[in-house]
């Protein structure tokens, strides 16, 4: 009786074994059938929450962004519309009085999904849709419009008005000189002023690019 119950025993100590074996082998659905990535080069269509300006914006200046289209990985939603993406102004270069172009750095620091997950992000912006006369170079540098052709029409019309008071004033040789003096008025007036400042309005749609590759678990909690 003694070795049938210490043989029973021994059974059921093998039978718990394996099965806690054969669990431990499992692999946890959090870890595998829940996380995704998000390659590197994937582009994202955001709209910014609020406007960002070369008039008022300074480093270190926190902004958020929205996405507008979702993102899939085979076949699958991996960041739904609407996930929120924060971000950080870097550098600001308002419009000179020469050049006249406006410069903006914006750097993408972290993603959060709707179901309260969130992740470091590295991306860069590669485009702007809706912000006339704006480019955005390789570095990912927003550009803002060139005040180069406000300043060859002032000039030139500043040339005119010169003529003009010249021709009054003493003919062809007045005319000359008048339009030469107005020329310097313009140029010096234009020169005076600072150019067109770059404003992203808020609702403005931005492309960015994944710099890295972008680890989710679309299921988590909070990180």
């Amino acid at each position: 009786m003694a070795r049938r119950s210490l043989w029973v025993m021994v059974c059921v100590l093998l039978a718990l074994g394996l099965s806690l074996s054969m669990a431990m082998a499992q692999p946890r659905n959090e870890d595998s059938g829940n996380t995704v990535t998000v390659q590197e080069g994937t582009t994202l269509r955001v709209s910014l929450d609020s406007t960002l300006s070369t008039r008022s914006a300074r480093p270190g200046d926190q902004f958020t962004a929205t996405l507008r289209e979702p993102i899939y990985v085979n076949g699958k939603e991996a960041i739904p519309y609407g996930t929120h993406i924060d971000g950080r102004v870097s550098q600001v270069e308002r419009p000179g009085r020469v050049h006249g172009v406006g410069k903006l750095d914006i750097a993408f620091e972290r993603i959060s999904l709707p179901n309260g997950y969130s992740e470091t992000i590295v991306a860069s912006t590669v485009g702007t849709e809706g912000t006339p006369g704006s480019k955005v170079g390789k570095e990912g540098t927003i550009s803002g419009p060139s005040s180069r052709k406000r300043d060859v029409e002032e000039t030139a019309a500043g040339g005119g008005i010169g003529a003009g008071i010249g021709a009054i004033a003493g003919g062809a040789k007045g005319t000359a000189i008048g339009a030469g003096v107005g020329v310097i008025i313009g140029l010096a007036d234009s020169m005076r002023r600072r150019g067109k400042d770059l404003e992203l309005a808020a609702g403005t749609n931005l492309v960015i690019r994944l710099d890295r590759p972008l680890n989710l678990q679309v299921g988590g909690g909070n990180r």
